[in-house]
């Protein structure tokens, strides 16, 4: 049976402080590459395409070697069959849509290029854009375009740099779905670079998070992201309350550790082995804090605090309000739920959390990864 995984292993020295060391093994699916801006995504892509040369390591892609540094082997980039997708369109300006998906197939027998051609037309749903030029596109349509035109050429790898960061909403939607076709129609692996959770939550069979360099963390979105288990981990997930508190009591029998924050409240979080008196650090995110305007009781929540609003922020369809109780807290609430409460600065607001939405995390050495 031959294989179908992509085998990479990377190093590269991308300057003076960081050093990009990861090694992926990706399957027919679609796995993320996550991280923030800096941390060597796009260098990881451009190497594996053959846009860039590593120091070390290799790439083997269905057994093939494109690139091995003990061997010496270099696929050069036309010769790697690797489809690419990035977050300017790159579509040829005076061709019409047409003309940029047959692009890649122009040695094709034409019967075979017209049959490849009606079968992204109706996999992307692009009949009404076929004649257009890229001029007369929108956002969306030219990244819809664009991915065919790395598709049509049946790629045994599909890169995609960020593809969807640059469109509306809806556009993100349509092009999420459309991804989502292509890879369970075409069975070809799919590494997808993003910084939005919410992108790799809709997407990913895996995720692999990459940070300074190095892969932190890898698994299924749902795992790596609801479980946060170290600092670094938290801050890319975008856990927006970390807090190290003093650890007061254990109650094995209830499953959960007292600690308080410094010049704040109490918390029960999940049991912890840190001795009385030590101190440990917790992530508590920002849609798992429930508001009230009254004190609740008769619930199972075990934190239970009062305060005051300090600030609400509009994000679009997100409010995050800004929770004075001693120390401050970031709640991530709907429209709907401001007015509901009648919610603004200096109301008096009661915040909810239950001990397992708080996060123990570790604070981990340089270079450890977690897997």
């Amino acid at each position: 049976m031959p294989d179908e995984s992509v085998q990479i292993e990377i190093r590269k020295l991308l300057n003076s402080e960081l050093q990009l060391d990861v090694s992926l093994q990706l399957m027919p699916d679609c796995s993320i590459l996550f991280g923030r801006s800096g941390s060597g995504k796009t260098t990881t892509l451009r190497c594996i395409a053959g846009m860039a040369r590593p120091d070390a390591g290799h790439v083997r892609l269905n057994g093939d070697i494109l690139y091995d540094s003990a061997s010496g082997t270099w696929l050069p980039m036309r010769q790697r069959r690797i489809g690419m997708i990035f977050q300017d369109d790159l579509l040829f300006p005076h061709l019409t849509a047409r003309k940029n998906i047959s692009f890649g197939m122009h040695q094709w027998p034409k019967r075979k290029q017209k049959d490849r051609l009606d079968e992204m037309v109706d996999l992307f749903t692009l009949g009404p854009l076929l004649d257009r030029r890229p001029a007369n596109l929108s956002g969306g349509e030219k990244q819809r375009v664009g991915l065919a035109r790395a598709i049509a050429p049946r790629p045994r790898l599909l890169l995609c740099d960020e593809p969807i960061s640059a469109i509306d909403q809806e556009g993100r939607a349509t092009l999420v779905a459309h991804l989502r076709r292509v890879q369970q129609a075409e069975r070809i692996p799919v590494l997808f670079v993003t910084h939005s959770t919410n992108e790799a939550m809709a997407l990913g069979d895996h995720v692999f998070v990459l940070d300074r360099g190095r892969i932190v963390a890898q698994g299924t979105p749902l795992d790596v992201f609801s479980e946060p288990h170290n600092l670094s981990l938290a801050r890319l997930t975008r856990v927006k309350n970390i807090f190290t508190a003093i650890v007061e009591s254990h109650s094995p029998a209830e499953g959960v550790t007292v600690v308080r924050i410094s010049d704040g409240p109490t918390f029960r979080v999940p049991l912890h082995d840190a001795p009385i008196g030590g101190s440990l650090t917790f992530g508590l995110r920002a849609d798992d804090i429930l508001l009230a305007r009254h004190a609740v009781s008769g619930i199972s929540a075990q934190n239970i605090l009062e305060g005051r609003v300090a600030k609400i922020v509009r994000h679009g369809a997100e409010i995050e309000v800004l929770i004075d109780c001693g120390t401050r807290f970031v709640a991530s609430i709907v429209p709907a739920a401001i007015d509901s409460l009648g919610l603004q600065a200096g109301s008096s607001v009661c915040m909810i959390v239950k001990a397992r939405s708080c996060h123990l995390l570790e604070r981990e050495s340089r270079g450890s990864q977690a897997q």
